[in-house]
């Protein structure tokens, strides 16, 4: 990966003993996170604000494992706020997400370390989104990384065709979608919806060739593909 353990980049958290309220350190989830080629992200009912839990499911299964990171997007806020925890009531964030500025319309989001220093972007190309949603993720100098694009071009413009059909056919639009992610030109992921559960679940595998991205990086993706989508 472009961060270890022992980058600086980390030092502001993940030299952080256990937590007092029994949550593992940063170091040992990160780690956790670094070795893991399966992430299972399942959104959280919540009134007013989206809330997800990250975990790494067993070999094969689509089921839900033991959480290593709980995430909160806050609602009615004029800047995307998206904070990644430890545990879901802790004080304090390893990272998070915020909009570049306030009212992002160019769909670009800014994921932050735990003392506000910028780790990397992610970026919606609205271009290209028009007939299929399209990301790209950049580090913290600019330079891309991965991208992400809906796997599916047919069922992307069903999608976008089902606002101009009659009502009855209008839930089209929310047809499940999954994402595949490429670096240069080739696959090194996938990201797709478990079927058949009442709150969005999603499976992302993830390739060797990213074993050189920083975590936090693939992890803020793994949300905002759900959480940003509609930015």
């Amino acid at each position: 990966m472009s961060a270890t353990p022992e980058d600086s980049s980390f030092s502001s958290y993940a030299s952080d003993a256990r937590r007092a309220d029994g949550a593992p350190d940063a170091r040992s989830v990160l780690s956790e996170l670094e070795s893991a080629d399966r992430l299972l992200i399942q959104q959280v009912f919540k009134p007013i604000g989206n809330e997800y839990r990250i975990s790494i499911p067993a070999p094969g299964s689509t089921e839900e494992g033991r959480p290593v990171l709980f995430v909160k997007q806050k609602k009615l806020k004029i800047k995307e706020d998206i904070r990644f925890r430890l545990s879901p009531d802790a004080p304090d964030h390893l990272f998070m997400i915020k909009s570049k500025s306030v009212f992002e319309f160019r769909g670009r989001h800014e994921v932050l370390d735990a003392d506000g220093d910028v780790i990397g972007l992610l970026e919606k190309t609205f271009g290209r989104s028009l007939l299929r949603s399209h990301w790209r993720v950049r580090d913290a100098s600019g330079a891309e990384l991965l991208e992400a694009q809906e796997a599916s071009l047919a069922i992307a413009l069903l999608r976008r065709l089902a606002g101009f059909l009659p009502d009855w056919l209008s839930l089209l639009a929310w047809v499940p979608f999954n994402f595949v992610v490429l670096r240069e030109g080739s696959e090194a992921g996938r990201y797709r919806r478990v079927l058949g559960k009442f709150r969005d679940r999603y499976v992302f595998e993830l390739d060797p060739t990213l074993a050189d991205v920083d975590r936090r990086l693939v992890v803020a993706l793994a949300v905002g593909l759900d959480a940003l989508q509609d930015r």
